[in-house]
């Protein structure tokens, strides 16, 4: 027999043992359950696709900062070598015109530049100053003996020591020492530019010893994803400088160029 306030409900399969308002009240609590339950369920797998993505979009950004030569958004676990960064002053790069190899006037480029060891140990240095303009040339800095004289000559006031590209990786002169009285000035000297040169970057390497190393591939790979036989090219870091040339006939008004930007990049 039934107590009163009891019910049976055989749609349920049986007798809750209930009061009729308890079986109510338990009923609300298991539907907010559930609600709560799928809420958490949504936001775990949220959590997780959230996580799957940012790791995918982490692995594209290291892509594309090889790509792009962009240090800051590469992967530091694949950056190799030993963690040390040269210190480097240098002054806007100049026109000059001096005498080239056939005797005839020429506007060649120069930068001075003065190198200081700050790491706190002695390092190999051996500089190398490449120039990228706009029109597709490509100067190495080059030993210009003539050029060379003639920079000493107008600079002289200002620097008693100039070293040339010669004096600069000479083996007397592999290692530079640390601390601000080894500093060591020198002057990366450029030939002619085309006179349609609007633009130019100078790229100066062997300040780091850091580098990463890419498949030498012409398709894309994710990095980490090598190939069994594919080749390694090593990247060092280097300083990027940028710069503008203003109006169209500086290389008859020797005109300055402006600096625009600076970063590091991997060559």
């Amino acid at each position: 027999m039934l107590a009163p306030g009891t019910g049976l409900d055989l749609a349920r399969g049986g007798m809750t043992g209930l009061p009729a308002g308890r079986f109510q009240e338990t009923e609300s609590d298991m539907a907010r359950m559930s609600i709560w339950m799928a809420v958490v369920t949504l936001a775990l797998v949220a959590l997780v696709s959230s996580a799957a993505r940012a790791q995918e979009l982490e692995v594209r950004a290291a892509q594309l900062a090889v790509e792009k030569s962009d240090p800051d958004a590469v992967d530091p676990s694949t950056i190799k070598g030993e963690k040390w960064t040269l210190d480097i002053q240098y002054e806007t790069p100049q026109p000059i015109v001096a005498l080239g190899p056939q005797g005839e006037k020429e506007v060649y480029w120069y930068i001075i530049y003065t190198i200081t060891n700050s790491t706190g140990a002695d390092r190999q240095y051996v500089p190398s100053f490449t120039l990228f303009a706009n029109t597709g040339a490509t100067r190495k800095a080059g030993v210009y003996p003539a050029v060379y004289d003639a920079i000493k000559k107008a600079r002289a006031a200002k620097y008693k020591f100039l070293e040339n590209a010669v004096q600069m990786v000479a083996i007397e002169n592999a290692k530079i020492l640390v601390g601000p009285d080894n500093a060591r000035t020198g002057v990366a000297i450029f030939a002619p530019l085309d006179r349609e040169t609007r633009k130019f970057t100078l790229f100066v390497e062997g300040l780091s010893g850091e580098y990463i190393e890419q498949p030498d591939r012409s398709k894309k790979v994710e990095p980490g994803h090598l190939a069994e036989g594919d080749k390694l090219i090593r990247l060092r870091k280097t300083l990027a400088l940028y710069f503008d040339l203003p109006g169209d006939k500086w290389w008859l008004n020797l005109d300055k160029p402006l600096f625009l930007d600076k970063k590091w990049t991997w060559r």
